[in-house]
């Protein structure tokens, strides 16, 4: 067994380790080199053979067509062994994240290519952050069986070596990086992508309490976040109050993210206050303001 838990080379194989992955472009520079080297010694010998006084490049005709078939078989051997070994086995990916808000319904890419016969390929999706498998096929067009409800192939693409995940109904326990991992009996491949599960959550409500004569109490609340939002709060000046704030964060049904903040003022009061929640991967935002000026006389 392999890394991945998939069958290994399977023993005895003629074709040395690593030669059955060469490309076809390796094995024609092979060629040409091997034929180059074969007619530079051959020149060679010739011209030693001929060093003597008196030679006139005359040799035996039986002996230079021996030597000329005892360096050029190999080649051919060579040739035609490159030319019977199959493109490798590769999954190719998406190559950038893919992004989706709950409740979407979303595709992972994963392909195989050089490879004729994806049809008979065994599969596995996997979500690497919970270690969860998500879909597995088995070898020969095997039936595929879902682990997570939601979850297929794209009908009829299998075949075509088009082995996307389809995924409904996503959740934000959905995000994480996904591995497709693709196999036959002695090879295995595997690609790897990123889905970002992101909510946008509700327009901040700021609050202002008048506590005393000389205290007022700033609020600012907002949910339904995913992932964990950015906040900034602060003042008309441009002043951060975060430093002298209290912060609630919260994580409510769904797993989606919510806050609360909370600042005290007093003597000086801030003319108004800002508050800016921003989602870190989208970063769209959603800002409120309230003018406080006035409320302490």
């Amino acid at each position: 067994m392999n890394t991945v838990g998939f069958p290994s080379d399977a023993p005895g194989r003629l074709v040395p380790t690593g030669i059955s992955t060469w490309s076809a472009q390796t094995w024609q520079v092979l060629t040409v080199a091997v034929i180059m080297i074969s007619v530079t010694t051959w020149g060679i010998s010739r011209r030693r053979g001929c060093e003597r006084p008196g030679c006139e490049g005359r040799g035996s005709s039986a002996l230079e067509l021996l030597l000329q078939v005892m360096i050029l078989a190999p080649t051919m051997l060579l040739c035609c062994w490159g030319s019977s070994c199959p493109e490798p086995l590769r999954a190719v990916g998406a190559d950038r994240p893919t992004v989706a808000m709950p409740g979407d319904s979303v595709e992972l890419r994963c392909r195989a290519v050089t490879y004729t016969q994806a049809g008979s390929l065994g599969l596995e999706w996997r979500n690497l952050r919970t270690r969860d498998v998500i879909l597995a096929c088995g070898e020969d067009g095997g039936e595929c069986q879902a682990y997570r409800e939601g979850a297929w192939l794209l009908d009829g693409q299998r075949e075509a070596g088009d082995l996307s995940l389809r995924l409904d109904r996503v959740r934000v326990t959905d995000a994480g990086r996904y591995r497709c991992t693709i196999f036959t009996g002695t090879h295995s491949s595997a690609a790897l992508m990123d889905l970002s599960v992101v909510a946008l959550g509700t327009k901040p409500v700021i609050s202002v309490e008048c506590l005393s004569d000389s205290t007022l109490l700033y609020s600012c609340g907002s949910s339904g976040w995913f992932p964990e939002p950015a906040l900034v709060w602060k003042s008309s000046d441009g002043t951060s109050l975060l430093p002298w704030s209290n912060v609630s964060r919260t994580r409510g049904e769904g797993g989606l993210y919510g806050l609360e903040i909370q600042y005290w003022a007093q003597h000086h009061v801030p003319d108004s206050v800002i508050c800016i929640v921003r989602n870190t991967v989208t970063n769209g935002k959603m800002v409120s303001a309230a003018c406080t000026s006035g409320e302490l006389q």
